[in-house]
């Protein structure tokens, strides 16, 4: 992936792919943009041109009523880069200005006159400047002054673009926004707009998303997870959903978020076969005899792993890296270089040491016992999958024909009439989904 990133960027693409997050953690963090150099918004239908830039608000003071200029998110994170640039002695650190749900907003009102200042020089500064009030000059001045600078102590572009009453973009302030791409956006962004920002789009992939969120539960019998549920879901949509913009009607993997589930380490749950373990774990180190109990071990533990279900079984034996080939059969622990009969576990109290890679047994066993009892550590709500997901599928995705609903549940439209009817086959919509064949 390119580390270059544009100076307006949209990050785009269906519900639950990340976008906010990619772009604070990822394009943000990698301009290195954080504190008051990091300026997050969102904008909503009610959002103007005042709250983005500043506007004059009364206020009551001594029961009488003074108005002050309030800077909107836009004139403080200019100001930021204007500080930033003029206190740099080589190249300034970076101010991002995030707009997350762009589309949500009335673009061509809410930027105004900014909108001249999105086309940006080789070196980054706008190609235009735009002439301000007196008011947005006096709030931008202010902001500079809160970080104990004057016109005359900033960089000299800045001095004179504030003499004149003047603003342009520097080259260390980027524009990131966000929009969901399923979105019924109340405003049209128009072509113009657009034409000044790059466009990034984010699929609905599991690359690269945590193994918990890819791994959570989203029923016991038979085992589900969301991965495997969502890519079945995208798989039909692809195929089944007529809409034109098909993008716009996928799932990401973020859709909705996991919840940890309450989990049982081993050591709570069996503190007595553990204990037991430990005791024997304890002897390896006497004298001619640690072979024997490194043997006793071996068949202990492997009893214990056997004695657990499937799932947990395999867990405890992955753990110790078993190999019933060899004659310590828990690789994961360290064991002495000599000869059998005299192969014996590595303690903590010996005076060896385990090889690279390996363990004590005593850290061996207290990382046994933090294991997980249970099959799942993270779970998908069954209420977040219908109150949701369905509720998506319903109103979004399958708002004007519901006939591919009909088809794989197998029912009569009378019988799928109501959002209520299609929240009660949600068990039979899952099983009918995962044996969907395109």
């Amino acid at each position: 992936m390119s580390s270059y990133i544009p100076h307006q960027l949209i990050l785009f693409g269906p519900p639950g792919t990340s976008k906010s997050y990619l772009a604070k953690n990822v394009k943000a963090a990698a301009l290195e943009a954080d504190g008051d150099r990091f300026v997050p918004i969102a904008f909503h239908p009610e959002f103007s041109y005042g709250e983005f830039v500043a506007r004059l608000l009364p206020m009551t003071k001594d029961k009488k009523i003074e108005y002050a200029v309030h800077a909107g998110p836009f004139l403080r994170a200019l100001a930021e880069a204007y500080f930033q640039l003029s206190i740099a002695d080589e190249e300034a650190a970076n101010v991002v200005l995030l707009i997350d749900e762009i589309n949500r907003g009335n673009c061509a009102e809410i930027f105004g006159d900014v909108f001249h200042l999105l086309d940006r020089d080789d070196d980054g500064w706008s190609s235009y400047e735009i002439e301000v009030s007196e008011l947005i000059n006096g709030a931008l001045k202010d902001l500079l002054s809160a970080n104990h600078l004057t016109p005359e102590d900033c960089a000299d572009r800045v001095e004179q673009l504030l003499k004149r009453k003047k603003l342009s973009l520097p080259p260390n302030l980027y524009l990131l926004g966000t929009m969901n791409t399923s979105d019924e956006s109340i405003f049209y962004m128009d072509s113009a707009f657009k034409r000044r920002w790059n466009f990034e789009f984010c699929p609905a992939s599991f690359q690269h998303v945590l193994p918990a969120q890819c791994g959570a539960r989203v029923r016991d019998n038979p085992p589900l997870t969301w991965m495997t549920f969502i890519d079945a879901l995208n798989v039909w949509i692809t195929r089944e959903c007529k809409a034109p913009k098909l993008d716009d009607k996928l799932v990401g993997p973020w859709f909705i978020k996991a919840k940890p589930l309450a989990t049982t380490p081993l050591s709570k749950a069996f503190p007595t076969e553990l204990a037991n373990l430990a005791a024997i774990g304890a002897k390896v180190i006497e004298a001619r005899k640690g072979a024997d109990h490194s043997d006793d071990f071996d068949d202990a533990l492997l009893k214990f792993a056997k004695a657990q279900p499937p799932n947990l079984e395999k867990r405890i034996l992955d753990y110790g890296d078993y190999n019933a080939g060899v004659p310590r059969k828990f690789q994961a622990i360290g064991s002495s270089f000599a000869t059998l009969p005299f192969y014996f576990y590595i303690s903590e109290h010996s005076t060896l040491l385990p090889q690279s890679g390996k363990v004590t047994i005593e850290d061996f066993l207290d990382g046994l016992g933090k294991l997980i009892v249970e099959d799942w550590e993270h779970e998908i709500p069954r209420a977040d999958i219908v109150g949701k997901l369905f509720l998506y599928l319903w109103d979004n995705v399958f708002d004007r024909d519901k006939r591919p609903l009909e088809v794989l549940l197998g029912v009569q439209r009378q019988e799928l009439r109501t959002f209520g009817q299609f929240a009660d086959l949600a068990d039979s919509f899952i099983a009918k989904l995962l044996a969907y064949k395109p």
